[in-house]
């Protein structure tokens, strides 16, 4: 009989000194040694964006930004760099968040803490599975700065611990040609980016998250957290650089604030 578990009793392991699940070290282990094929092929120019709260790296502050503006200022600072790609970093708390979408009925805090990476890049670029693997969701969750058309993949690690990778704000057309229950091969095209307001109005980009355990939450799992239980969701999804070694783990890991491109 397998347990489902929640998010307290992910943090009362954590807080016990145990992994968040059981299977996280394996899964961890395989990550490390593993080899994965390229989600998103990317330039030698590729830039690491600062997101975060205060931050005005895209030039203006960007908590209430219009998609149309933001598109327009991330596009801005690609061209300047040369670029066509830009990456969003993991575990940053971050103004564009501060919204009651991102709010629960009596709570005084808004979800701001950014779960997995981003990717921008033009709409219509091609998404692969880095790892062989089973469509475990495919949705559209339609809601404004949702995640749009989206998919979650489950893998396995070859002890058979099972995990998943999230892929948010993709097109309904690209994902056409996949189903639930479809076995998927590294490096296998799996969908397309989506344009605003099919990608859950959000300038095009893909949301890219590891997930230990979705805890029964399934296409609602969230890429977003609450800063009081930001350490729990982050043990969660862990960084997923390997997934983007181009880049550096230190450029794109917002905890230890060493990415910022002020």
């Amino acid at each position: 009989m397998t347990t489902t578990l929640t998010i307290d009793d992910v943090h009362e392991r954590l807080s016990a000194g145990m992994p968040p699940t059981e299977a996280a070290l394996d899964v961890a282990a395989y990550l490390g040694t593993a080899t994965p094929s390229t989600i998103i092929d990317t330039d030698d120019n590729a830039i690491v964006l600062d997101l975060g709260i205060g931050s005005m790296a895209l030039g203006e502050p960007l908590s209430g930004l219009p998609v149309e503006r933001f598109t327009a200022l991330v596009e801005r600072v690609m061209s300047a760099a040369g670029t066509g790609f830009a990456f969003g970093r993991w575990g940053e708390p971050r103004d564009v968040y501060a919204s009651e979408l991102f709010g629960e009925d009596g709570l005084s805090e808004v979800r701001n803490v950014h779960l997995g990476l981003d990717l921008f890049c033009a709409a219509g670029t091609e998404v692969h599975a880095p790892l062989a693997g089973t469509v475990h969701i495919k949705a559209n969750n339609a809601g404004e700065l949702d995640y749009g058309p989206m998919l979650v993949l489950r893998h396995e690690t070859p002890n058979g611990a099972g995990f998943f990778t999230l892929y948010g704000h993709l097109s309904v057309a690209g994902t056409s040609q996949v189903s639930e229950g479809q076995a998927v091969a590294a490096d296998e095209r799996i969908a397309t980016l989506g344009v605003p307001p099919e990608n859950g109005n959000w300038p095009p980009h893909l949301h890219f998250q590891i997930i230990l355990d979705l805890l029964d939450r399934g296409r609602d799992f969230p890429g977003v957290a609450y800063t009081s239980q930001r350490e729990t969701w982050l043990a969660l999804s862990p960084l997923p650089s390997m997934f983007f070694p181009q880049v550096g783990a230190e450029r794109l890991d917002a905890t230890n604030d060493e990415g910022r491109d002020l």
